[in-house]
């Protein structure tokens, strides 16, 4: 989208949560029910106590960085040179264990909140499909977490970049009472909250806006700096060669917040910061530029 006319460039990367959304199965919405049902179950000021963990499994830096060890560029091209379980080896195992070892250490220093490390449920052990197991980190963070924590490299994983994508959503107040179940569809959790009254609802939104955003050594991350990690990983990834279709959309969609936030020309959520600061402006544009130049 353009964000000077409002308009999509005909290259902008196209935009597939309504398909993602349509995938969803009965039975993938039933396995749903019954792990937020779970999470559910902790009552009190579960936003006060509780923080997520995004962390890359599947792709990441690493990911890119061992298919440009072995001089590939995809995980076939990987799977071919090195055999079937090299991703799993190269990159899975070890973004496994330094995600978790990070929840673990997150949780040594906050003794007052416990962290959600998501690569501990091994979704695809109950065959869970990857759209089902992002609508349920969604719905995690969007009910249940106050903070939002990040492992380094999060910008080089389309996941990471959504999950971050979601909470300053959230944070800027682009999701509000009248529009959260389009924001819903978008992140593909059905039915959200459906039996709450208009008020009820208008509650529970306000709570999502209080969620803040941190890189794993605890220091706060701001929209700008969001924008900028995620463009730095897309110029990254073009000049090695690699395709960063996957991250362009979503960095986009981060660009237009201030446009979509109550926020628009004026203060943001965070305290003596402008709505547009000059390092989100020149990253509008890179982004702008980047996307743009995507062919058609």
């Amino acid at each position: 989208m353009d964000a000077a006319t409002g308009t999509v460039p005909a290259s902008e990367p196209a935009h597939d949560v309504v398909a993602s959304y349509d995938r969803l199965t009965e039975d993938e919405l039933g396995n749903l029910g019954i792990v937020l049902g779970a999470y559910r179950s902790f009552r009190g000021d579960r936003r006060g106590h509780i923080a997520y963990v995004s962390m890359p499994i599947t792709s990441g830096k690493r990911f890119y960085d061992a298919l440009a060890a072995e001089g590939v560029v995809s995980a076939k091209e990987l799977a071919e040179k090195r055999g079937k379980d090299a991703l799993y080896e190269l990159v899975i195992k070890p973004n496994i264990a330094e995600g978790v070892a990070l929840a673990d250490r997150l949780g040594e220093a906050r003794k007052d909140l416990l962290f959600i490390a998501p690569s501990v449920f091994e979704a695809k052990r109950w065959r869970w499909s990857q759209d089902a197991y992002m609508s349920l980190w969604y719905r995690v963070i969007g009910e249940l977490a106050g903070k939002h924590y990040l492992m380094d490299g999060w910008e080089y994983s389309t996941g990471g970049l959504q999950e971050v994508l979601f909470s300053m959503l959230m944070r800027w107040r682009v999701i509000r009472s009248y529009n959260v179940r389009e924001a819903a569809r978008e992140f593909m959790f059905k039915d959200f909250h459906p039996g709450m009254d208009d008020r009820a609802l208008f509650e529970e939104v306000k709570k999502m806006w209080e969620i803040r955003v941190h890189e794993a050594d605890g220091a706060e991350v701001r929209l700008d700096q969001a924008l900028a990690n995620a463009v730095a990983a897309i110029r990254d990834l073009q000049a090695r060669g690699f395709d960063a279709s996957g991250l362009i959309g979503p960095a986009w969609r981060l660009s237009m917040i201030p446009w979509r936030s109550p926020y628009f020309g004026g203060a943001s959520p965070d305290e003596g910061v402008p709505a547009m600061t000059p390092l989100y402006l020149e990253m509008r544009d890179a982004i702008r530029e980047i996307a743009c130049a995507v062919p058609a």
